[in-house]
């Protein structure tokens, strides 16, 4: 059977209750009335007991049903509610419907017979109104939901205008990037995140073009890696998707961009093609430098016999002693391709690498002098001991510096400095010279890759395969005209000894 409908009268004319009650018999639905003459009384029964309608009288005998009304509602009793109002006090009505009743009748014949239509509206609207409520907390609970989802996502979420400026920026973005949104909002991309080499910036602003035409057109475009610049002056590699953003009429208004880093991702695949090619390069390298070792000695030992000989001319001894020299240079050569190919296996012990990088500078000192460079070195006090071999990182330390005072020709200024970085111990190397075209820039830890006139272009491969071997890694910054950074990273010896 169904529940009838509950309907609550607060009203103290019983004459004009009759007239309602009358006025409900027509209809089939089953009801049940409950009247109450006071608001005090009709509190109570609110509170008692479940209603569906409420039926309030604008004067009840312990005050004025607007009154009562306002502290229903300061109570959270929700009900739609029909206010009883003197014929021709609209006034008062307008005050009830202001609120939140659904609607108001006179005090009259003609008002009763109407009340149950009057009241089904009521019902209807407040079944609607819940409705619409209980959608809205939905609505909003998902849009929490997704928006929760996108804000805290680990990849860079952002929107762009079709001017590319920020419009959204998540907490990805700000932990990849290292913008707060309230630095961004409003700018546009390429002031701030796009690479400081000319070159490459040019080159990225006509790629983001093309891509931002084929977008306002309608195309999703997955999978595009591009060059960004951090905050904090690194350069990383992400992989991108944009997509149109749209508003209700299916405008394109703007671009959504999703982006994530895989900067270490493709230098780990780098790394290890270069691995191996290292690995063949080194297997052919041990033998033509063992093929060479033997001979050149020979050379070398006859040079210096024949040096001996009282009877040399002046020009017979130059040329000779030119022979010695260039011997010298290709056994230095030939000892490099056997390090490189066959390092000495490593003697680890504990160090500290500001004492390490102190010595080694102590052994540059006239270098720097000779080369007029200045010299400056930032040393983090108290950091965590290394697990290293002395000689091997000492070397690749050396490798690094040399290269900075090679890239200062006309002289500058070169600074170091050791941090700590969570489990890692970091050693930056930072000149102000030439700096690294972005072409040459992929190939520097190549072996025999070199732009001196110089040298054999094993230093910097031997310096990567050394401090890999350590279970660290090197990170390079150039920009030409600039300079470069190379910073490496040691892991930390912790107190268990791992």
């Amino acid at each position: 059977m169904e529940r009838p409908i509950r309907i609550l009268i607060a009203e103290g004319d019983i004459h004009f209750i009759e007239m309602i009650k009358e006025s409900l018999r027509v209809l089939d639905d089953p009801y049940q009335i409950e009247t109450v003459s006071s608001g005090e009384e009709c509190l109570k029964r609110l509170q008692e007991e479940d209603f569906d309608l409420l039926l309030l009288d604008q004067m009840l005998s312990d005050g004025s049903g607007l009154e009562w009304l306002r502290r229903f509602n300061g109570l959270g009793i929700g009900i739609p509610t029909i206010f009883v109002t003197v014929q021709g006090d609209s006034k008062v009505a307008l005050e009830a419907m202001k609120e939140g009743v659904f609607d108001y009748i006179n005090r009259s014949p003609e008002c009763a017979k109407a009340f149950p239509f009057v009241a089904n509206r009521a019902l209807q609207g407040f079944h609607l109104m819940l409705e619409k409520v209980r959608l809205q907390k939905e609505l909003i609970e998902t849009k929490n939901f997704l928006e929760s989802i996108v804000e805290k996502a680990g990849d860079a979420i952002s929107v762009v205008d079709l001017e590319g400026r920020v419009l959204y920026w998540n907490e990805g973005a700000e932990r990849i990037y290292g913008y707060r949104k309230e630095e961004v909002l409003g700018q546009k991309v390429s002031e701030f995140l796009y690479p400081k080499d000319k070159k490459l910036k040019e080159e990225e602003e006509r790629l983001m073009k093309e891509l931002m035409a084929r977008v306002l057109k309608g195309e999703v475009i997955p999978n595009v890696e591009v060059r960004r610049q951090t905050k904090e002056g690194r350069e990383i590699i992400t992989n991108m998707t944009l997509s149109p953003l749209r508003d209700a009429e299916g405008r394109i208004i703007g671009v959504t961009r999703i982006c994530k880093d895989v900067t270490q991702m493709k230098r780990a695949e780098e790394r290890l093609l270069l691995t191996e090619r290292l690995t063949s390069l080194g297997e052919l390298t041990a033998g033509v430098a063992h093929e060479l070792r033997n001979p050149l000695a020979g050379i070398k030992i006859n040079t210096q016999i024949l040096l001996r000989r009282k009877d040399l001319s002046e020009t017979e001894r130059r040329l000779l002693e030119s022979t010695e020299e260039g011997i010298e240079k290709i056994q230095k050569i030939v000892e490099d391709m056997l390090h490189f190919a066959k390092p000495k296996p490593a003697e680890f012990r504990e160090a500290q690498i500001n004492s390490l990088l102190e010595d080694s500078l102590n052994m540059l000192q006239t270098k720097f002098k000779k080369a007029n460079i200045a010299l400056e070195f930032l040393k983090e006090e108290g950091l965590p001991k290394v697990w290293i071999d002395v000689h091997q990182i000492q070397q690749a330390l050396i490798n690094l510096i040399l290269n900075a005072i090679q890239a200062m020709e006309r002289g500058g200024r070169l600074t170091l400095r050791t941090f700590l970085d969570g489990e890692r111990v970091g050693v930056e190397v930072k000149d102000t010279g030439v700096g690294i075209s972005p072409s040459h820039l992929k190939r520097i830890f190549d072996p025999f890759f070199t732009t001196k006139s110089e040298g054999t272009g094993l230093g910097l491969s031997i310096t990567l395969k050394i401090i890999e071997a350590h279970g660290g890694s090197i990170d390079v910054q150039s920009e030409e005209g600039v300079g470069s950074t190379f910073t490496i990273y040691l892991p930390v010896r912790r107190e268990d000894g791992v």
